[in-house]
């Protein structure tokens, strides 16, 4: 069973493969990030094996507790998309006793867990340090392995039923974007943290000794008892370690057992009901009904309305990181050059109207059947974006004036906040049409294959970026040059006026020929496996 299990694994994932290019891509991309971490890590324990031995006992504990609770808070966000799902087996004369193994060792043999174990392997690198220290690290490696499978495996199967529910799956996307999106904020509050510490390495060696004696670290807190020579000390650790996987087995099986009895099937949405108002304020065409459908996602659909408290949020994290280094006057408050903050939008923008398609995986196939032309999708999705774009950047923009103490810079500062998101948009629109992107299915995990948009997003930033940033010059320079002469702010707005309009309008043509001649691959592109 076992063998069998590993070999569907690798099986399912040479089938993704052989049917989706893109996927190639994503996953040599992601190898060599993956490399370049392990070499990092690497090169960090070789420095501290010579220059401080103690330091990386210490690193290897910390680095290996937040292993273990990657594994287990990742395994929130992948176990919707788990071609190993236990109610795949339901209907199949097995029983939990005799899948368990099979489970383990095939998330195991996963990339995930073969890029574990290899870390595991290099830190051995760092245990050098002892000979007492190495030999249980080598010992401790398969107990680590499990315990990140296995623990894995119980937070999935608990949380799997109130995952199932939509509005779980909604309340979950939100608060880890946000928590995501906040990251480079919550960073910037650590390190000024750290900096109030007197002894910043005994602070760290404090929590490596606490995060020992706990399930998620006592597998590397037995190897550094052993470095210190205190063998009472390793053998509670070491009964933690082993206990902590014997309770996780015995779990994982119980709930494996439940949900082959009982298997969790995931809920959808509710009823949509009909937007009166948006259809009798928008044209009555195509283009009309397209951006009514697209204000309607931004609103129900968690994945897209993320997109849109993203345009509040970014801006205000970036005013907040101002604020937390100094980039303040006593005289007026903030500086004036917060006021060009909200144009960060523009990255978001681009992002968001070329993954429109995306969002809709097969449900495109209307727009061919009913024979919509390209242009009227691009400007549909066009308008409904920035229905919404509009007023939340004429917000931000005043707010940030106001901050400043500087309403003078407000026509510069919508200048080039406008027209930045405007052209991003555009570009977008154009980009969108042959690099679509991909996102997760409707009703699938939003953190899942595809979350991010795969390969095809990645290029389409890389385009979209200095195109951007070419036709925004203008807009954003005599936004700029309007801190020290504010009579030049109404030169930018009216360069982003005309730029952005220009780029909308090539964006909505460009786009909407592109489309007319790939339509049947977009959609090949959109609802394929990601």
């Amino acid at each position: 069973m076992v063998a069998l299990l590993v070999s569907l694994r690798w099986r399912q994932l040479r089938h993704q493969l052989s049917r989706n290019p893109w996927m190639i891509v994503t996953l040599i991309i992601t190898g060599m990030v993956a490399l370049g971490l392990l070499a990092g890590l690497t090169a960090g324990l070789v420095a501290l094996r010579f220059a401080a031995p103690d330091g990386a006992v210490t690193a290897i504990v910390l680095t290996g507790s937040v292993i273990v609770l990657g594994w287990w808070i990742g395994s929130i966000l992948v176990s919707a998309d788990d071609s190993l799902a236990p109610e795949r087996f339901a209907l199949l004369p097995v029983t939990a006793t005799a899948l368990l193994p099979g489970f383990v060792v095939a998330g195991a043999t996963t990339i995930g867990g073969i890029g574990t174990t290899v870390a595991l392997l290099l830190m051995l690198l760092g245990w050098s340090v002892s000979m007492p220290a190495l030999l249980s690290a080598v010992i401790m490696i398969p107990v680590a392995v499990s315990t990140c499978v296995l623990g894995a495996r119980v937070v999935s199967g608990l949380l799997a039923g109130w995952l199932a529910r939509r509005s779980t799956r909604d309340l979950v996307l939100t608060l880890g974007v946000l928590l995501a999106a906040s990251s480079g904020l919550i960073l910037n509050l650590g390190i000024g943290a750290l900096t109030r510490v007197g002894d910043v390495g005994e602070a760290f060696t404090t929590i490596a000794d606490i995060a020992a004696w706990t399930p998620v670290g006592a597998v590397f807190g037995v190897s550094a008892a052993a470095a210190q020579g205190d063998i009472l000390t390793a053998a509670l650790r070491l009964l933690i370690a082993l206990a902590t996987v014997v309770v996780l087995w015995f779990a994982s099986q119980r709930l494996l057992a439940a949900r082959l009895v009982s298997p969790i099937q995931s809920s959808g949405g509710g009823r949509v009901r009909s937007g009166g108002l948006l259809d009798r304020v928008l044209p009555a065409n195509s283009m009309g009904a397209i951006a009514a459908r697209s204000l309607r996602y931004f609103r129900r659909d968690p994945r897209q309305l993320v997109n849109i408290v993203m345009l509040l949020l970014l801006p205000a994290i970036f005013i907040g990181i101002a604020l937390m280094n100094g980039l303040q006057e006593e005289a007026i408050g903030f500086a004036p050059a917060i006021t060009l903050i909200p144009a960060i939008n523009a990255l978001l923008a681009g992002t968001i109207v070329q993954m429109a398609i995306a969002y809709d995986n097969d449900a495109v196939a209307i727009h061919i059947l009913t024979g919509v032309s390209g242009a009227a999708d691009r400007a549909g999705r066009l308008l409904g974006f920035g229905l919404i774009a509009v007023p939340v950047t004429i917000v931000l923009c005043v707010a940030t004036c106001l901050l400043a103490g500087r309403p003078d810079l407000l026509p510069g500062s919508l200048g080039a906040a406008l027209g930045l998101t405007a052209i991003a948009g555009g570009a977008g629109a154009w980009v969108g049409s042959f690099l679509p992107g991909r996102a997760p299915a409707p009703g699938a995990n939003p953190f899942g294959r595809g979350s991010s948009g795969g390969v095809q997003s990645l290029l389409a930033m890389i385009i979209i970026g200095p195109i951007t940033l070419a036709l925004g010059a203008p807009a954003l320079g005599f936004a700029i040059a309007a801190i020290w002469n504010p009579a030049l702010g109404w030169v930018s707005l009216a360069c982003g006026i005309a730029f952005g309009g220009l780029a909308i309008w090539g964006g909505t043509v460009l786009g909407g020929r592109v489309l007319d001649r790939r339509w049947p691959e977009v959609l090949a592109d959109v609802s394929s496996e990601s």
